[in-house]
């Protein structure tokens, strides 16, 4: 019968630590492995990301060729034992056996063995039995940790004095009134004053304030109501009963007390965690980037420990095939100015290099002020969550469980957020990919077109003259169809060139003083051919004004800007520029009187190819020119926009803020 690699889980935050090791010796030794899950019920309550996690864990090991068994059982430890007891029965051999136990705290007062150690003894004969260190513990809850002790302080001191002194004002209160309404008081019932005293103390400030309330009493009993009177001492054997039960009955009611506020408290503190970890949840689930993740969860984790939070995080993502094991990246931190001291730091490696809980509170911890965990999936291993713990705070049994989940959901968050990026980045090549065939498709039929035009225009020019049929007028209409062909072609070229020098920053920017109407004339001489059959009407109402620019550039930005408003225009309409002042600079508009700009495009229309992602054949061109206008503009200092005209069609506005008057050369800088 072939022998198995068993690896025993339940629900350890460090439960992968097992994983790794059963899949580590079952690809040296090349047998089968198998994990089984014994999930106690009580393991993940109000957990929801360690349960994701365990799921996570074991899709983990199924992908690496385990066979898994998942059942629930109300003591994990028994039913792993009676697991391997029906496997041994049934004849079904396992030459490995991986199983963790837990370091750090007592189990209980009395010594007794682990699963780890019962394990050992009863299969170790038979099986290798490797036994895991695991930090901490899943959720156990001790003896003491059942009641509410309190912090001894002042207010812990004065108030159960004071409650005791209040109780002996009540008790000589009856005393006075009670004999004129004929009714006689004795000693056990004036205790039950000062038991009630008690018992307040302890639900309202915990079990040291109701174990000094209970002294306290028994001390003014003995003081003020047994004899000999204003002395302590006990004059009988029945006085001395009385106030022994007493004793015990304030104390029993000081425990009990206790109990009930730490139970209150801790469903109280439960409820809280749950309404905050709901509360991350969705806000981490808001965050674009891991920048804005760290400081979302460094906030909100501050606010829900009321302790120091900082997270230590590795910029490039670790697994499998990249950092070795125990290598120690330099972390960036979150917030950038943490303080560690030496043994903070050797805490903090060991828990990158092991994976495991260190610092303060768990083995070999002493003298660290941090507590380390570590953040990491069970594909990924992200970084260190670390926890500032004050001296004067004890820590509740769920604290080590609270912070392990909340490593688990930030470990999570950044594996949502990487992913999300690699999707982002994954779609903007797709995007860039085609708009690049887009691209390519639109120059190649926007540079052939005119050219089929240029070559058949010389074609029909030759034949004609070969045939002696060519008469001036066709001369005149093929030179002029080849010369706007010409013209537009190197329109197209130029815009593509401009618009890679541009992003290269090839391009220097010579800025000095012209007249507007010096770039403007050279753009209609430019585009005469194309302008042929509309008016191109120029309106000055600069107030005679030398405008700072780059003269060349603005002159392509104009002609792009015309050009395009011809497309646009209907055949025969006139195109409008006018040239005014504008918040003491300049503004050249051009308006067109075409159907106008969707209100959503107005600032789309800037972007790079945006006429290839609307597929419109009906107007040539590759997008290009307004984002090149654009650059040009924002490279001078200037701005452009478009907004669309009362009386129809578009406007486009070229702003320029530095202006000088030509008559009294005073600039208005």
């Amino acid at each position: 019968m072939t022998e198995h690699i068993l690896v025993c889980i339940d629900g350890h935050p460090k439960s992968h630590l097992l994983v790794d090791a059963g899949f580590k010796k079952a690809r040296e030794t090349g047998l089968p492995w198998r994990l089984v899950f014994i999930e106690q019920g009580d393991e993940a309550v109000g957990c929801t990301e360690r349960s994701k996690a365990l799921l996570r864990l074991m899709d983990r090991a199924k992908a690496r060729g385990a066979s898994i068994i998942h059942q629930r059982a109300a003591d994990s430890s028994r039913a792993i034992l009676e697991y391997l007891k029906l496997c041994r029965k049934s004849a079904e051999k396992f030459s490995h056996i991986f199983v963790g136990q837990y370091r750090g705290g007592l189990s209980g007062i009395l010594p007794r063995k682990t699963l780890a150690q019962k394990i050992a003894n009863q299969f170790g004969l038979t099986s290798q039995v490797t036994i895991i260190p695991l930090e901490g513990k899943v959720g156990s809850i001790g003896f003491w940790d059942r009641f509410d002790l309190g912090q001894l302080t002042w207010r812990t001191i004065i108030a159960p004095l004071v409650a005791v002194s209040l109780a002996y004002l009540a008790a000589e209160a009856m005393l006075a009134m009670l004999p004129q309404i004929l009714y006689k008081i004795n000693t056990p019932n004036i205790t039950l004053v000062f038991l009630l005293a008690c018992v307040t103390v302890s639900l309202r400030f915990g079990v040291v304030a109701g174990l000094i309330a209970s002294v306290a009493s028994v001390g003014l009993i003995n003081f003020a109501y047994i004899v000999p009177i204003n002395k302590f001492n006990i004059g009988s054997t029945t006085d001395l009963i009385s106030i022994s039960i007493f004793l015990f009955a304030a104390l029993v009611v000081a425990f009990l007390g206790g109990h009930v506020r730490a139970g209150a408290e801790s469903a109280q503190r439960r409820e809280q965690r749950t309404s905050a970890l709901y509360e991350i949840n969705k806000l981490t689930s808001e965050a674009q980037n891991k920048h804005q993740l760290m400081e979302i969860l460094n906030r909100e984790l501050s606010r829900l420990l009321h302790m120091e939070i900082a997270f230590f995080v590795c910029e490039a993502v670790r697994d499998e095939s990249e950092l070795l094991k125990g290598d120690v990246p330099d972390f960036v931190s979150y917030p950038a100015d943490v303080s560690l001291s030496e043994t903070d730091k050797r805490a903090l490696e060991k828990c990158w290099r092991s994976e495991m809980t260190t610092g303060f509170g768990t083995l070999k911890g002493i003298g660290a002020f941090w507590y380390f965990e570590p953040i990491s999936t069970v594909n990924n291993h992200y970084g260190v969550l670390a926890v500032n713990v004050p001296l004067n705070v004890r820590l509740d049994p769920g604290f080590s469980q609270l912070v392990s989940a909340l490593a688990d959901h930030a470990a999570t968050a950044l594996e949502r957020v990487d992913a999300v990026s690699q999707m982002q980045e994954s779609r903007f090549n797709e995007e860039r990919e085609k708009l690049r065939s887009m691209l390519l498709s639109s120059v190649s039929h926007d540079l052939k077109t005119p050219l089929a035009s240029i070559i058949g225009s010389m074609s029909v020019m030759k034949s004609l003259k070969k045939a002696d049929r060519l008469s001036d007028v066709h001369f005149d209409t093929l030179t002029e169809t080849s010369l706007d062909e010409a013209q537009r072609l190197d329109s197209f070229i130029t815009n593509i060139l401009s618009m890679t020098k541009l992003e290269s920053g090839d391009i220097q920017f010579k800025q000095d003083l012209f007249d507007p109407m010096e770039p403007l004339g050279q753009v209609r001489k430019t585009l005469r051919t194309r302008l042929r059959g509309r008016d191109l009407t120029i309106e000055d109402a600069s107030d005679s004004v030398l405008v700072r620019m780059d003269g060349m550039m603005t002159g392509q930005v104009l002609q792009n800007l015309i050009d395009n408003a011809a497309k646009y225009s209907p055949a025969g309409k006139a195109i409008d520029v006018l040239l005014e002042r504008m918040d003491e600079g300049f503004v050249y508009r051009v308006r067109d009187h075409g159907a106008g700009i969707p209100d959503d495009q107005l600032e789309r229309i800037f972007d790079k190819y945006e006429r290839l992602n609307k597929a419109d054949s009906q107007v040539a061109g590759t997008g290009l020119g307004l984002a090149i206008s654009r650059a040009i503009m924002k490279a001078q200092g200037g701005k452009i926009w478009a907004e669309n005209h009362k009386g129809g069609g578009a406007v486009f506005n070229l702003y320029f803020p530095e202006v000088t008057s030509k008559e009294t050369g005073v600039s208005n800088e």
